[in-house]
């Protein structure tokens, strides 16, 4: 069986597959924090930070896809989006959360996590 085979394989799960998801929801934030700085920033190279980061985020998920089901790549990434978004958002930018909204989150990842494992 070749290498190509192994990752089509659906609901295998690897260290290697944990990692695109988190990379993928790592560049996703990227890009947010580069739309958050828009005019902050020169556009071209804010325009060109969100561009690298939204295609490096989409070729990792399509990775991760290739080795586990739609819905769970989509839940992790989605959790782990959404915490680093949290942390970035309150010491990167100084935004404070309100206890419903830490809720929220603290729902999304504790989802995420329930339906990974």
């Amino acid at each position: 069986m070749d290498a190509a085979t192994t990752l089509v394989q659906p609901g295998l799960r690897t260290v290697d597959g944990s990692a695109f998801i988190a990379g993928s929801a790592t560049l996703y934030v990227g890009s947010m924090v580069a739309m958050k700085l828009w005019g902050q920033t020169p556009a071209a190279l804010t325009g060109l930070v969100i561009v690298l980061c939204l295609f490096g985020a989409v070729a990792l998920e399509i990775m991760a896809l290739r080795l586990d089901r739609m819905g769970m790549v989509y839940a992790a990434i989605l959790g782990v989006e959404v915490v680093l978004l949290m942390l970035v958002s309150h010491f990167g930018f100084g935004e404070r959360l309100t206890l419903r909204e830490g809720a929220g989150v603290a729902l999304i990842a504790a989802g995420a996590a329930l339906a990974w494992s």
